[in-house]
């Protein structure tokens, strides 16, 4: 595959040494592991030496912690927009959304029909995961991944407060609660975006050795320390702590029900204040970046290079990418002037490789959560028994909760004693096939809650008839949920890594990004959908993908498999300056990471030590 860090800590599991000790950590490019370094691997204990992970550094827990409490505040508000914009105010309630106790009625406010919650739900989302390519951009190239990530967390703070507001009886009352509930919802939306393209770029801006190296155990076996294994660590903790913040929406979904909506969104507030202290106390903590100049301009030139001397027919055949090298220029005679070095090229390779991966995620997403709001209508038409509806869809984080340390203690290592090598193909792969299964799941339980329900094919349109709802329980969609959810951790953390080590430096949030706005194309198709995403049409809304799902897993398989058998190899050219700031223990510019090229345009007049890696 081509992932690309292994953490500072220039030790195993075991054993301890100082990172402080000896010559700093290296970033390599593909060239260097032709070269010599201390602890280099022979091609014999490549292939039989056991893999382990490296240990993390202290800071990347504290960036995770920043991650679940920007999660757990957007997570705590994303699963209520449904049923407050969707249903009325329950007849009978207290006045502030919550229903009558003893009742299988839902919570609500607006009461604008599914339709409009569907709407708004999925350009909430979509807005979230696609505006991330104007703030993954501007992070590489103006402000810093830092720097942005605060900007994101005022932002979305201003939002809560006005969420907040919308809980208010007296809005709710006189119908005038729509103004600042929409705007908070899209103004959280925003704060979202430019927080999201770069927490996890700067959790693995923390970890500076990315090269494979012999160690031994105190056991005095001799292993490999592996930067695969270790990116698979630091990134299924961070999808951990993701869904361990997910999961607060319980907390919020119970509010709803029982209480009422100021208190379903004054938790979000409360569980996003710590967020800019946090950000304080990191400060001064960690290995920072600052922006460099993006590098897609370039990007763009060596594909109207590729272009021109190739044309489309040339595209996916071997030798396309070559024709932008500067060497494959200067042999064929030609005049034309490039900003980059072959290893360049290659980058940009792998960078639209990984975006083809990544073009397979929204089917993934689809059965993973249902076609738009398809899943939370299905829940209205199940028994509740004082369940919250929008509750169970937190089966999904708890799935994951459960299964990462599984995997990141169980399995993966297990797999590693073994010497198999369970690639990020193979892994997506099974993601992709088990997300299918749980969407078959969603429809054959929609099948039936239509079947049983007193108003049959329209069981999900405010069923008065009866209790207005099938006499199935709601516990059943835990499993498509939980299928879900485990889904995740063999799609989206192979994903974090293949994004981050497959861009040129300078784009490492663009590429981000990218992999996040595949979630938005998710998110627009269910938008797109809307007016299908209602009764008498959703046991097909859930079928229709898991179908597409299972066809589309066999031919991601066939096309990407390739990529398992490649050796880790890191792509960081290693023509990029460095330049960190904030902690002691960082990388800076040496014979493995020197570097001629310039990030453009705003380096070209820079001096050694100034064009920085972003």
């Amino acid at each position: 595959m081509g992932m690309s860090y292994i953490l500072p800590d220039e030790h195993d599991e075991k054993s301890a040494k100082s990172p402080l000790d000896g010559p700093p950590p290296a970033y390599a490019a593909h060239s260097v592991l032709e070269e010599d370094y201390e602890g280099k691997p022979t091609e014999e204990e490549l292939k039989t030496l056991r893999r382990i992970p490296g240990k993390l550094p202290v800071v990347a827990y504290f960036v995770c912690v920043v991650e679940f409490c920007e999660r757990a505040s957007y997570y705590g508000v994303q699963p209520l927009i449904s049923n407050y914009v969707n249903r009325p105010l329950p007849p009978g309630g207290d006045g502030w959304g919550a229903p009558p106790r003893g009742t299988q009625l839902t919570g609500g406010a607006l009461g604008m029909g599914t339709v409009t919650a569907n709407a708004v739900t999925q350009s909430f989302s979509m807005l979230a995961y696609a505006l991330p390519l104007l703030f993954g951009w501007l992070s590489d190239a103006k402000t810093g991944r830092f720097s942005l990530i605060c900007w994101g967390v005022g932002v979305f703070g201003v939002a809560h407060v006005l969420m907040v507001a919308a809980g208010s009886r007296d809005l709710l009352a006189a119908g005038t609660a729509k103004v600042p509930y929409f705007l908070s919802v899209y103004i959280l939306a925003i704060g979202s975006a430019m927080f999201k393209p770069n927490v996890s770029p700067l959790l693995l801006d923390q970890v500076t050795t990315t090269v494979p190296k012999t160690v031994t155990l105190d056991s005095g076996e001799k292993v490999i320390q592996d930067p695969e294994s270790t990116t698979e660590r630091v990134m299924l903790w961070f999808y951990l702590l993701i869904n361990v913040g997910g999961f607060m929406g319980v907390a919020t979904s119970y509010s709803e029900k029982y209480v009422g909506w100021w208190l379903a969104f004054l938790i979000p507030l409360l569980l996003y204040l710590p967020l800019p202290f946090l950000l304080w106390f990191l400060y001064k903590r960690l290995i920072l970046y600052p922006p460099g100049g993006s590098d897609l301009g370039n990007v763009f030139k060596v594909l109207g290079i590729c272009f021109r001397r190739g044309g489309i027919r040339r595209i996916g055949r071997h030798g396309f990418w070559d024709l932008a090298k500067p060497s494959n220029i200067a042999a064929a005679g030609l005049n034309i002037k490039t900003q980059w070095n072959d290893e360049f090229v290659e980058d940009v390779r792998r960078t639209f490789q990984a975006t083809g991966i990544f073009c397979f995620f929204p089917i993934q997403y689809i059965n993973d959560n249902g076609l738009g709001a398809a899943a939370s209508f299905l829940s209205t038409m199940l028994t509740t028994n004082g369940v919250p509806n929008d509750v169970i869809n937190n089966f999904n984080a708890l799935s994951i909760i459960v299964m990462a340390p599984i995997l990141n203690y169980g399995l993966y290592p297990l797999l590693r004693k073994m010497n198999i090598h369970y690639g990020p193909v193979a892994r997506i792969t099974t993601g992709l096939a088990m997300s299918s299964l749980g969407g078959a799941g969603y429809a054959i339980l929609n099948y039936y809650a239509y079947q049983q329900s007193p108003c049959g094919n329209y069981g999900s349109s405010d069923c008065q008839i009866g209790d207005g709802v099938a006499p199935i329980s709601i516990w059943w969609m835990a499993i498509p949920f939980a299928v879900g959810g485990i889904s995740e951790l063999f799609v989206n953390v192979p994903a974090f890594g293949i994004a981050y080590s497959r861009a040129p430096v300078n784009m490492r949030s663009v590429v981000s990004a990218i992999n996040l706005f595949n979630t938005a194309v998710a998110y627009a198709i269910g938008l797109a959908c809307s007016s299908v995403i209602t009764d008498p049409y959703l046991t097909w809304d859930f079928g229709g993908p898991a179908i597409a799902g299972g066809v589309l897993t066999i031919i991601f398989y066939f096309t990407f498999r390739h990529i398992d058998k490649e050796e880790f190899a890191l792509s960081q050219n290693k023509d990029y300056h460095l330049q960190m700031e904030g902690t002691v223990n960082v990388v800076g510019e040496n014979e493995l990471n020197h570097t001629s090229n310039r990030a453009a345009p705003i380096s070209q007049n820079e001096e050694m030590m100034i064009s920085q890696k972003q």
